[in-house]
């Protein structure tokens, strides 16, 4: 495993996005660059490990203490970074004797792991919510909340067609159609 230090001058944005952390009981690591990104530029890739933000041991850190000691940085980022495998611009085909193409080579288990806990924060089907957030919910214990019940629409719809029938909005509405006429010269 090769570890190494980069340092990106700033101001932010810094090109990339991390994961993982102790409250996710997961190392954290960078999920995504922004291509042609300061990050991009000074060799960080796509799964590198924080060791280290700005000289502190990130190891200890939670998500959001990380991006904030990140966010203090100002003008300079220092990251300490581990990577278990050199960058890999294209997946390689490895072409067996009889010329079957196989999938291209999976990265160690413990890091393909990672990349799968962590993969994206896209919403999955039929969830409406992404990996990401049911996590966080569980963690805050308001996972089972739920969106306001059909009994509460109801109510409010009512009130909404109570209000439209009242004669506090007749008298508005008329006044307003009266006022409109009046300044578009069709009535006088």
């Amino acid at each position: 495993m090769d570890s190494f230090k980069v340092v990106l001058e700033g101001p932010a944005p810094w090109g990339f996005r991390l994961q993982g952390g102790k409250d996710f009981n997961v190392p954290l690591s960078i999920s995504r660059l922004t291509p042609g990104g300061k990050a991009a530029q000074a060799g960080v890739a796509v799964g590198d490990w924080v060791l280290s933000i700005d000289g502190e041991n990130a190891g200890g850190l939670t998500h959001i203490e990380a991006q904030n000691k990140i966010r203090a940085c100002g003008e300079r980022l220092s990251l300490g970074l581990s990577r278990a495998q050199p960058p890999q611009s294209k997946p390689r085909k490895v072409q067996t004797p009889d010329k079957q193409p196989l999938r291209p080579l999976a990265p160690d288990p413990s890091k393909q792991r990672l990349m799968e806990d962590t993969e994206d924060w896209r919403p999955r089907p039929g969830t409406g919510q992404s990996r990401s957030f049911r996590i966080l919910a569980h963690l805050t214990g308001t996972e089972f909340m739920q969106d306001p019940d059909e009994e509460h629409l109801k109510k409010s719809r009512e009130k909404y067609v109570l209000e439209l029938q009242s004669p506090r909005y007749t008298r508005l509405r008329d006044w307003h159609h009266q006022r409109s006429a009046h300044v578009l010269n069709v009535q006088s």
